[in-house]
């Protein structure tokens, strides 16, 4: 199957960081220096550059954006509400369980397996639609958690993530040439980038607190997985009507597992810290076998 056959090996690296952060082959500090390096460095240059070299007129539309930016909404505000009106949790308490049921994991799980299934030209189109992903739902996070502020929205606005997707994107937009002598340099650093940071992520979640209510967890997990890929599978197929591949990279860019920054809001509020940290861990080792199974079924 060439769907398990993209998957597997990336699982395989995020195993292989774990196991070596277990047997204390590899320290935390290790682990987060080679984490900065990824995350400041390795990934927002392998985004700026695919973003930079993306093709903008194969079809991408604003349907898509709408698709995909609709459907975390939806689910976000469903979650809060449930998590407010039923279970009576704080403001809070609430945005941060949504944050960690809808923030994906796009650049490290759902990127990597749509250049498997259809080529790095036609997934690049996945770094134009996930440009402000985070910096959305920070927003709203930080809103329901504190008040907004010009601070926050500009820190989010800073992330490298955003920065490199937005840098890359106007590059494309202006028709901006790289030179050879920086693209050659830049192609080698890419080319390290998703198997240095699924192998750091893999060691991390070994220094991730799994503890509070489990069963909370696995149920924001299947959110996660589960409803809020799903809910953006109904928008992109009855409402938008995109087509058989639009709605396959929508659909997996918000099917991957909960990001680890949604643990690092929450420990940084000192809201649902446990939660986070076990939604991230039961996610990503789920997500094993739901992101095989949407692609299977969209594939």
């Amino acid at each position: 199957m060439i769907t398990l056959s993209v998957i597997l090996p990336l699982a395989i690296i995020c195993f292989l960081g774990f196991l070596l952060a277990k047997v204390n082959w590899l320290k935390q500090a290790q682990v987060q220096a080679l984490s900065s390096v990824c995350f400041s460095l390795l990934i927002p240059l392998f985004l700026f550059k695919s973003t930079s070299q993306t093709n903008l007129s194969s079809g991408l539309s604003w349907t898509w954006f709408a698709a995909l930016y609709l459907g975390m909404l939806v689910v976000f505000f469903a979650q809060f509400y449930f998590m407010t009106k039923v279970l009576k949790r704080s403001n809070a308490n609430a945005s941060v369980s949504s944050l960690a049921a809808t923030y994906s994991n796009t650049v490290l799980i759902s990127i990597p397996v749509l250049i498997g299934l259809l080529g790095a030209e036609t997934a690049g189109q996945g770094f134009v639609l996930i440009a402000f992903h985070s910096a959305m739902l920070f927003i709203i996070t930080e809103l329901y958690i504190s008040s907004i502020t010009i601070k926050n929205v500009v820190n989010s606005l800073k992330n490298p993530l955003v920065m490199s997707i937005t840098a890359g994107l106007l590059c494309n937009v202006l028709g901006v040439t790289i030179p050879t002598v920086i693209l050659e340099p830049l192609d080698m650093l890419s080319t390290s980038a998703i198997p240095l940071a699924l192998f750091s992520l893999g060691a991390s979640i070994k220094f991730l607190p799994i503890k509070g209510n489990r069963s909370e967890a696995l149920l924001l997990s299947g959110v996660k997985l589960i409803v809020l890929p799903g809910t953006v599978y109904l928008l992109a197929t009855f409402i938008f009507m995109l087509s058989v591949e639009a709605t396959l990279i929508v659909v997996l860019l918000t099917a991957s597992p909960t990001g680890v920054n949604a643990f690092i809001i929450s420990t940084k509020h000192r809201v649902q810290e446990g939660i986070s940290a076990t939604t991230v861990v039961f996610s990503t080792i789920l997500s094993v076998l739901t992101i095989t199974l949407w692609s299977y079924l969209l594939y």
